[in-house]
């Protein structure tokens, strides 16, 4: 009996573990979709030409501002922020993908790992209960 409490808790571990996985790859597939958004936009040529923008300042009024499309303002860490050229902007960005690509790549083989003693745990405990009778 203390052998099955023992793989039943295995399992709930794998299955946490399986659900835990699920969540980050989630969370990080929205951060690809954002961040190949964002690269998009930076591209777009019809984006540079916006000049005269209208920003929001509250209770439905707006100001005329400026837009600098050839500089962009990164945040690189602790409330810090650089200003930058956009190309070397956006070869930032194509590097952050790639490797968000490369952990979205692991977290897959992570979660194929747990899968697969899952589901030989699940064989074992059939099989255990199967030869108890």
């Amino acid at each position: 009996m203390a052998g099955e409490n023992e793989l039943m808790e295995q399992l709930e571990y794998l299955k946490n573990l399986m659900e835990n996985i699920d969540s980050r790859m989630n969370l990080l597939m929205k951060t690809l979709e954002e961040s190949s958004e964002t690269i998009a936009l930076l591209k777009d040529n019809d984006y540079q030409k916006s000049s005269d923008v209208k920003i929001s300042i509250g209770s439905g009024l707006f100001s005329k501002a400026t837009l600098d499309t050839g500089k962009i303002i990164v945040p690189v860490g602790s409330n810090v922020f650089i200003e930058e050229e956009r190309e070397k902007t956006i070869k930032r960005m194509e590097d952050n993908i790639k490797g968000l690509q490369d952990t979205y790549s692991n977290l897959i083989k992570q979660k194929q790992t747990a899968q697969n003693n899952y589901d030989a745990l699940v064989y074992s405990i059939q099989r255990s209960q199967e030869g108890s009778r």
